[in-house]
Parts: C-alpha cells; sequence; structure tokens
C-alpha cells in the first residue's frame, strides 16, 4: 500500500480532508464511469471507492477491458 495512502486514511479520522484515490493517494477530481466498467474494478479497490483517473484506467487494462483513453497533459 502506497504511504501516501495510509497517511491520509489516519488522517481522515480526526480531520476532514479532500477524496482521494485509495490506490496512490492523490486527491481525485470527478469522473464518470461506465457502470460495467465500475463493476469490473470495484472489487481490487481497498478502503473505498475513490479512484483517480490514472488508477482507474491502470485498473480497466488489467482486467483486459478495452477503450478507456488515458487523460495526459499537453506540453
Amino acid at each position: 500500500m502506497n504511504l501516501t495512502v495510509i497517511i491520509k486514511l489516519i488522517l481522515r479520522k480526526f480531520k476532514i480532508i479532500p477524496s482521494f484515490c485509495k490506490i496512490c493517494g492523490r486527491d481525485v477530481n470527478d469522473f464518470i464511469a461506465p457502470d460495467d466498467l465500475w463493476d469490473e474494478i470495484k472489487d481490487d479497490i481497498r478502503y473505498g471507492n475513490v479512484l483517480c483517473y490514472d488508477c482507474f484506467c491502470e485498473l480497466v487494462k488489467s482486467k483486459g477491458c478495452l477503450g478507456v483513453f488515458k487523460l495526459e497533459g499537453i506540453e
């Protein structure tokens, strides 16, 4: 487990913190995931059902589902 996730799981017991990815610990922005894809991966998420888009894509990719595009910054 990522150290950032552990720290944020502890902190949320004592103060309100923004939603964070339960795999990498990064603060998350909302995105819409199709229900069928979410159902494929939800059992692989520990400590709650919040993921960043990158971790969502990695889990979907690991399950062999195609058609999800990775968001990347433009330089």
